[in-house]
C-alpha cells in the first residue's frame, strides 16, 4: 500500500501555485495577485501569502518594490547553479565518507533505479521524486543535519530544472534510468575521485543537453564543466 502523505494547507496551496508556474499557466514576468489566487483556490489570503513566501525562497517568484509579486524568469545560469550546488554537496558527502557508500545508501539507490526502470513515460513528476530519492542517500549517510538541509533546499530547484530543462517530458523520463544506472555503477566500484567526477559529470550532462536543445554549444558553455573538487 502506498504511503499517504499529509500536507498542510500552506503546502497544498504552494503545490498548486508552483504547478501553475511550472506548467506555463503562469508565464515569466506575470504579476501574481494574492486575492485572485485566494478566490481561485477557495482559501483565505493568509495561506496564499505564506505559500508565496515559500515559493519566493525556491526562486520561482520575486517581489519588486512598488510593483508586487511576479513570476521570475528562469535563466540557463540558474539551472547551472542549481546542479552545480547539488553536485558540490554530494561530492562533499562522498569525501566525508572516504569514498565508501554504505549498503543502506546503495539499497536506496537501487530502489530508486527499479522505480525509474518501470516508470511510465507520462509520469514525469514521479521521475523527479525518484531522482531525489536516488541522490538523497549520498547526503544523508554523512549524518550532518545542516548539509542535508542545504541539499534538500535545492529539491524545488531540481523540479524547476526538470520542468524548464526539457520540453519533451516523455523523453526526459525515459532517460532517467540509464544515466542514473551509470552513476550507480561508479558508486559501487569506483575510487573516491572517480565517484566525485561521475557525480559532477552526471549533473553537467544535463546542462550541456539543455544548451544543445537550444542550438547552443553546450561543450563550451561559458561557465565551464571541467570542475574538479
Amino acid at each position: 500500500m502506498a504511503e499517504i502523505e499529509f500536507k498542510t494547507l500552506r503546502e497544498q496551496v504552494a503545490d498548486a501555485i508552483r504547478m501553475k508556474i511550472l506548467s506555463g499557466e503562469l508565464q515569466p514576468d506575470t504579476r501574481i495577485v494574492e486575492q485572485d489566487l485566494s478566490t481561485e483556490l477557495g482559501v483565505s489570503r493568509a495561506p496564499v501569502r505564506e505559500a508565496l513566501r515559500q515559493i519566493e525562497e525556491e526562486g520561482l517568484i520575486e517581489y519588486t518594490r512598488n510593483v508586487g509579486c511576479s513570476v521570475k524568469p528562469i535563466r540557463d545560469v540558474d539551472l547551472y547553479e542549481i546542479y552545480l550546488l547539488r553536485a558540490t554537496y554530494e561530492i562533499l558527502a562522498v569525501k566525508l565518507s572516504n569514498g565508501v557508500l554504505t549498503q543502506e545508501t546503495l539499497h536506496q539507490m537501487e530502489a530508486a533505479l527499479e522505480k525509474m526502470q518501470s516508470l511510465e513515460e507520462a509520469d514525469f513528476h514521479a521521475s523527479i521524486s525518484y531522482d531525489n530519492s536516488f541522490h538523497e542517500g549520498i547526503i544523508r549517510q554523512v549524518g550532518l543535519p545542516r548539509l542535508t538541509k542545504a541539499w534538500s533546499q535545492l529539491n524545488s530547484g531540481n523540479i524547476i530544472a526538470y520542468y524548464t530543462g526539457s520540453t519533451d517530458h516523455a523523453a526526459a523520463a525515459k532517460r532517467q534510468y540509464p544515466i542514473h544506472k551509470a552513476l550507480y555503477d561508479v558508486c559501487c566500484t569506483g575510487t573516491m575521485q572517480e565517484i566525485c567526477d561521475a557525480i559532477m559529470e552526471h549533473y553537467m550532462l544535463t546542462t550541456r543537453r539543455r544548451m544543445a536543445e537550444q542550438g547552443m554549444d553546450g561543450e563550451n558553455f561559458q561557465y565551464g564543466v571541467k570542475i574538479r573538487l
